[in-house]
């Protein structure tokens, strides 16, 4: 091999190592955690590492397709069948190798020249479909349950004997309020009586609450009511 390699063989002898780096730098750069990113943010840095994986791909199918000849990279611009088969490949002025390839061409005696198709596109097929999550999910929330966190949701309990459906949970209009919740409310209208405030201050609240509110509010008015006359 000439010392005067070309710039892709350099690239594909560390291909595994950029790619590593790549991965590691674009982790490092993540301005939050991945579920956390927006489907643009996602798809931004899957853009910059689908770039370098193609760079990669390409360098590796370059170096197995030399497979150590003295190789002088060019592209392809024309095939032309006229009895014999002509190929006009085009190099860069300073692609590596050249001078090989000008001696082979100077050469008393005709060389042998291997000609290798050295293509990439059919080792990063699909990389297209790769792209970042929707900011919000399906609201199909019926499989995304296992028997670790509730299964299906549903439960033997709640299914009725008769009919064999699935039983609703409650209003919360049908759920009576706790003894402890009714007394604060007594407790608070009482409060809120003895600090003066009129009765129309009272919270908007269930129907139950509001009727112990009001009856602390009134107990503190009696109470003062009853002050009064006794004095």
């Amino acid at each position: 091999m000439s010392k005067a390699q070309d710039f892709r063989q350099i690239t594909a002898e560390t291909a595994g190592k950029d790619l590593l780096g790549a991965l590691v730098t674009e982790i490092k750069l993540l301005p939050d955690a991945w579920q956390k990113l927006s489907k643009a943010k996602q798809d931004d840095v899957i853009d910059r590492l689908r770039t370098r994986v193609e760079e990669n791909v390409k360098m590796v199918v370059f170096t197995i397709a030399s497979h150590g000849r003295t190789v002088v990279a060019g592209s392809l611009d024309k095939v032309t069948i006229k009895g014999n088969v002509e190929a006009v490949i085009k190099f860069g002025i300073n692609t590596g190798n050249l001078p090989e390839l000008f001696s082979a061409a100077a050469g008393q005696e005709s060389k042998t020249v291997l000609v290798v198709v050295a293509g990439a596109e059919e080792y990063t097929q699909g990389m297209d479909e790769v792209q970042g999550e929707d900011d919000q999910r399906a609201m199909e929330l019926g499989h995304e349950y296992n028997q670790n966190d509730g299964g299906g949701m549903e439960n033997v309990s709640d299914v009725d004997p008769e009919n064999g459906e699935i039983k609703g949970l409650p209003s919360p209009d049908q759920v009576k309020p706790s003894n402890e919740e009714l007394e604060a409310a007594f407790s608070d209208g009482y409060q809120a009586a003895e600090e003066g405030k009129p009765q129309s201050d009272c919270p908007i609240i269930r129907s139950e609450l509001v009727v112990e509110w009001v009856k602390g509010w009134k107990a503190y008015q009696a109470e003062q009511s009853n002050d009064k006359d006794a004095a």
